[in-house]
């Protein structure tokens, strides 16, 4: 793949990247798998399990917000960082109006996500439930 500039190798429960932190690395899983934790009012959910070929990162890279969620590794894992500069070339070479489209899609998603984590938090913590 030439757009990966970087390989990284990562064990079993290390953070890849953190919520909260600000980044724009993107990435993309070459082996291993990826669990997409968020932490609300004190309980981590788990709103996805990512595998090989999966992409994750790429929102703070898109609108330049905080990261939404940490990536952790499940077993060993091995990702690819996207190269900055293809992935600036790529989106520059989209007119404005195809970025303000995936500019509110990826807003929409934030806050989506953010619903739903909210919501079984809550769920979690009226029936003494844990992940």
């Amino acid at each position: 793949m030439k757009r990966v500039a970087v390989t990284e190798i990562y064990e079993d429960g290390q953070p890849i990247i953190k919520q909260g932190t600000h980044g724009e690395g993107t990435y993309v899983i070459l082996s291993g798998s990826v669990a997409i934790k968020i932490k609300v009012d004190g309980v981590d959910i788990t709103v996805a399990t990512l595998n090989k070929g999966d992409i994750f990162g790429h929102m703070s890279f898109i609108d330049k917000q905080p990261r939404s969620a940490t990536a952790v590794s499940i077993g060993q894992t091995k990702v690819g960082i996207f190269d900055m500069d293809y992935l600036e070339n790529e989106i520059n070479k989209t007119s404005e109006d195809f970025r303000m489209i995936i500019k509110a899609l990826t807003e929409r998603l934030r806050e989506t996500t953010s619903k739903m984590v909210s919501l079984t938090a809550k769920y979690y913590k009226l029936t003494g439930k844990t992940e």
